[in-house]
């Protein structure tokens, strides 16, 4: 897994463009940041974490809110494993 403060990083560099995100790049900042994909389950992707809610992720139409939140609780999880 790549350092934290990298991922964080990266988790802020698109929060800045969360209206203009594909779900592809929240799926790959969620796998650097600890997340597993667990299932797929028609247009939405759920992503586990040991300790955290699941991360699950509309495969379109992903608007700037939801992505916000998306983005958000990857960070999340990041601060609280630092906590640990």
């Amino acid at each position: 897994m790549p350092a934290r403060n990298e991922v964080l990083r990266e988790v802020e560099q698109l929060k800045r463009r969360s209206h203009n995100l594909e779900p592809r790049e929240i799926e790959a900042v969620a796998r650097r940041a600890g997340y597993d994909h667990d299932r797929t389950k028609g247009a939405h992707a759920t992503y586990v974490k040991a300790g955290h809610p699941n991360l699950v992720i509309k495969l379109h139409d992903l608007g700037g809110d939801l992505a916000r939140r998306l983005l958000n609780q990857i960070a999340s999880s990041l601060h609280d494993d630092e906590e640990k």
